[in-house]
């Protein structure tokens, strides 16, 4: 079976100078302890007042941490199922700053992301999550550190679920210790669930730098792209402070401009710069126990000018300033007990995370009365939660995992927009929301056990497992929202939610290294609160009589999906190894919006077109992947350090909408793609050299039969790219870092991105078809120092 060990996995080994060291020792606890001084002075006080009793009996010895659950990296990437982990150093080589590098390279995964001023004035711009073997938004989970990241925000005047106002990119890939990727329904546990998919960010720990004989660890990093102009500039620091106490420290500073397009319509221009910071204290309590503080704090501000937003109403186009924050404070303990009957590890945490997306628009706007029209947006996410994860290996072939997440939820989404007429200085204000205000409580428990035993005399290990998710959403100022519809708000009210997910998986050891999987994996999606009582209507804020609107259904009911999947992997010989997989996905309920038809009972000034989402929509996604790496020197001597990776994978997709009977292609699943890449590492990783070329086939989007749109879209070419990529150690404390990416200079597009972009049968279609083409040639590079 596959057993979790209780011990604490050899963490990455970062060289440190010797003596003389303890100046830097000094400057290093100086700063580290800075960040938390205050909160920190009287529980310090007391441990030291603790330590030097102690010290007066015990001779001096090295502080021992409680050890962790080891191989968590191997022991997921292990379990059944199509997972994958980009470590840091993957980050690293391959330059990434933003959620589309980290996938780059793997198939059957993308990150759609809105260009600027792709949708109405007043929408932002940003990565809006992952599309996952066809499936994308809030279909796919994005957690960090095991919170969840705010749901991706529909645009308000939208009549489509999987168009986006707000980016997701709340943080910096430079803090993240590893991500790990589950491709199709998630299983019964921890993580937050996902219909399509899951995502989670793990951030760096001090025990990264700090290891025997390693006291301190300091580092500057600065990087260069000119994908988009940009220079980022990180500084790390860590340290052990006393016998009981360890520290981290990362600030990432980045500025640049808007990204390179390859295609003849220039980029709107946006400057902009990010600033994060991660901080941690992690102290050895007495016992296997430890306790641990954390400070994760992002901030990303641009300056946009949509100048491809110029026509007849708006002469001058609109310019906006854009801030995207996310502050989170959490505090863990770790515990592990010896012959204790309800478990031999209970791993804890409370936290508090504010995540607020803010965009300020104005323009000149000529329509009617002509007027400097200013706009403010805001999607505001503030979340308590507490979470607590209990192990318990009953026997050698029983492992027991379970646990509990609770979490409060308020989410906010105001808007208020000031006219200015030009030509009598009054102003004309207008507020309100854009979905009621929500407050949410949700409440979840999960149980999986690993129950290993033979067949035919191989290893098998069975894992059930069952989720239990409880929701209740509680409507506050229904005063604004609605204005200029007042029978919306008589819809909204407060609701609770409950479903089950349960997962079962089974793994048989077909040869030493090899195993084979199957598994079934039940999905549940509850609607959003945007979904339920998101409102746009063009009387609040025109002030006619009739008007449009986009309104929520308080009536929607849950998604689902009914995952399979089949597999092999591991090691097939030495060097060489594999992991191929077959799937096939069944879903219902799929939400979608609808064009309502009049209602002048409730509606009666909806005359010109009213739009709400409805559960109309079943599909299906089917598909393979493979991916193998081999270590070509495992066969032949000179070949040692050279190896071979590749990853390729095809889906597809049905889609069928209830109402009309229609069936077709599923739009969102993206064409096939493969990643080969051929390099070398020096076996004292001194340097090391790749060559990776990612084809991508073709695909124009079928008629969504979900949405009802049939206008023919831009058929989305095939494409093959190459880059290059080489690092190299010059000293035990200096690296270089350096890629080439796109070499031939190819002009290409990501179909997530573009499959919805009108086909190019207008000038401003074809414009807008280029502005989204990807970047051509650019360099990526770094230059890092530590000690």
């Amino acid at each position: 079976m596959t057993t979790v060990l209780l011990q604490r996995s050899a963490a990455p080994v970062v060289p440190a100078t010797q003596l003389p060291a303890r100046r830097h020792n000094l400057v290093l606890r100086a700063a580290l302890l800075g960040l938390f001084a205050a909160p920190l002075l009287p529980v310090m006080a007391q441990t030291a007042a603790v330590n030097a009793g102690t010290a007066a009996q015990e001779p001096a010895k090295l502080p021992v941490f409680p050890e962790i659950v080891v191989n968590a990296k191997q022991d997921y990437e292990r379990r059944a199922g199509t997972k994958t982990v980009v470590t840091a150093d993957d980050l690293e080589r391959r330059n990434v700053t933003e959620m589309g590098g980290i996938v780059r390279y793997l198939p059957l995964i993308t990150a759609p992301a809105a260009a600027s001023g792709s949708g109405s004035v007043w929408d932002g711009s940003g990565n809006t999550g992952y599309n996952i073997r066809g499936l994308e938004g809030n279909r796919v989970s994005l957690e960090l550190d095991g919170i969840a990241l705010p749901d991706a925000a529909p645009k308000p005047d939208g009549n489509t679920l999987n168009a986006f106002a707000t980016g997701r990119d709340y943080f910096d890939p430079e803090t993240f210790r590893e991500v790990r990727i589950d491709s199709g329904t998630t299983a019964a546990s921890g993580a937050n669930p996902g219909l399509g998919g899951g995502v989670a960010f793990i951030t760096k720990s001090p025990e990264d730098y700090l290891g025997e004989g390693r006291d301190h660890y300091v580092a500057y990093k600065y990087g260069r792209a000119t994908a988009d102009r940009s220079n980022a500039h990180t500084l790390t620091g860590a340290a052990r402070m006393g016998t009981n106490l360890q520290g981290l420290a990362v600030y990432v500073h980045r500025d640049g401009e808007q990204l390179d397009s390859r295609g003849s319509t220039p980029s709107n221009p946006d400057d902009w710069h990010s600033n994060a910071l991660l901080s941690k204290l992690v102290w050895a309590l007495p016992g296997e126990q430890k306790l641990d503080l954390t400070v994760d704090m992002f901030e990303r501000k641009n300056k946009r000018d949509l100048r491809s937003k110029v026509s007849t109403y708006y002469p001058t186009g609109v310019q906006q300033d854009s801030t995207t924050r996310r502050t989170r404070v959490s505090l863990g303990h770790d515990v592990a007990l010896k012959d204790f009957a309800l478990f031999d590890r209970l791993t804890s945490k409370v936290y508090l995370q504010n995540a607020n997306t803010d965009d300020k628009t104005q323009g000149v706007y000529t329509f009617g009365s002509p007027a400097q029209r200013s706009i403010d947006t805001s999607f505001k996410n503030d979340s308590i939660g507490a979470t607590s994860e209990a192990f318990k290996q009953l026997n050698a072939d029983n492992a027991l995992l379970y646990g509990v997440q609770l979490e409060q939820l308020k989410t906010r989404r105001p808007w208020r927009e000031d006219r200015l007429i030009i030509a009598t200085g009054q102003h004309q204000i207008t507020n309100k929301n854009r979905m009621a205000d929500m407050d949410t409580t949700k409440l979840a428990l999960y149980v999986r056990d690993d129950l290993s035993f033979d067949i035919a005399g191989k290893k098998a290990v069975l894992t059930p497992g069952l989720r239990a998710d409880y929701r209740k959403d509680a409507p506050k100022n229904l005063q604004r929202y609605a204005i200029g519809v007042p029978g919306a708000a008589k819809e909204v009210r407060k609701q609770s939610d409950t479903y089950f997910t349960p997962s079962l998986s089974l793994s048989v050891e077909v040869l030493p290294q090899m195993n084979a999987y199957a598994t079934v994996t039940r999905g549940t999606r509850l609607p959003t609160a945007a979904e339920r009582t998101g409102t746009y209507d063009s009387i609040s804020y025109t002030g006619t009589g009739r008007g449009y609107a986009v309104l929520g259904n308080a009536n929607l009911r849950k998604e689902t999906s009914q995952a399979y999947e089949l597999g092999l992997k591991g090691d097939v010989v030495k060097g060489l190894s594999m992991h191929a997989s077959v799937y096939q996905t069944e879903y219902k309920n799929m939400i979608e919006y609808v064009m309502q038809e009049d209602d002048p009972v409730n509606y009666p000034t909806i005359t010109q077109g009213l739009f709400r989402p409805e559960n109309i929509g079943n599909a299906r996604t089917w598909g393979a992947e493979l991916t193998l790496r081999a270590e070509l020197g495992a066969w032949a001597p000179a070949m040692q350090g050279y190896h071979v990776d590749l990853a390729t994978g095809v889906a597809k997709g049905r889609s069928f909408n209830t109402l009309t009977g229609d069936s077709g292609g599923l739009a969102s699943v993206a064409p096939a793609k493969t990643a080969l890449s051929v390099g070398y590492d020096h076996a004292n990783e001194l340097f090391g050299l790749a060559l990776t070329a990612v084809h991508a086939g073709d695909k124009q989007a079928p008629n969504d039969l979900l949405t009802g749109t049939t206008a023919p879209r831009f058929k989305v070419p095939s494409y093959t790219i190459f880059d290059l990529s080489t690092y190299w150690n010059v000293h035990k404390n200096a690296k270089i870092i350096v890629g080439v990416y796109n070499l031939t200079d190819r002009k290409y597009w990501d179909y997530a991105a573009a499959r919805s972009l009108s086909a190019g049968t207008t000038a401003a279609n074809r414009a807008e078809i280029e502005r989204y083409a990807k970047p051509g040639r650019n360099v990526a590079a770094s230059l890092s120092v530590n000690y």
